[in-house]
């Protein structure tokens, strides 16, 4: 660490401001689904079950679908997906059921990465 702080890399920093995107999205629609204390609940079970923090999950969408699934089963697991989806991609975005079966979170989270990378560096331009 330097004087004025770690020495991150410009592209390593805007990747972790991604992923706090990312686990921001996903503790809202966490959130909209559970509420408060569900969301607390299925937190606590995920990190017990299945050593899944919110931290992890926004880096590793795969273990958070399987661990969301056997928690939840398909159908539970489907409801999350969707709000997932539409806290990434917009609210306004009426997602079908079967779009959300074929659409893949890491995808949806590449997309959110993009977008974030994309804002930054237009903010280091000025």
């Amino acid at each position: 660490m330097g004087i004025f702080g770690s020495r991150r890399n410009p592209t390593e920093a805007r990747q972790g401001i991604a992923y706090d995107q990312i686990r921001d999205k996903l503790d809202s629609a966490f959130t909209s689904v559970f509420s408060e204390e569900g969301k607390k609940t299925v937190l606590y079970y995920l990190t017990e079950k299945y050593s899944l923090t919110l931290e992890r999950a926004s880096r590793d969408p795969e273990k958070l679908e399987k661990s969301l699934t056997s928690l939840l089963g398909e159908v539970g697991w489907l409801a999350v997906k969707r709000r997932i989806l539409q806290e990434i991609y917009g609210s306004d975005v009426h997602i079908e059921k079967m779009s959300v079966e074929a659409s893949s979170l890491g995808d949806a989270f590449g997309f959110l990465r993009s977008i974030v990378s994309a804002m930054n560096r237009e903010l280091l331009r000025f």
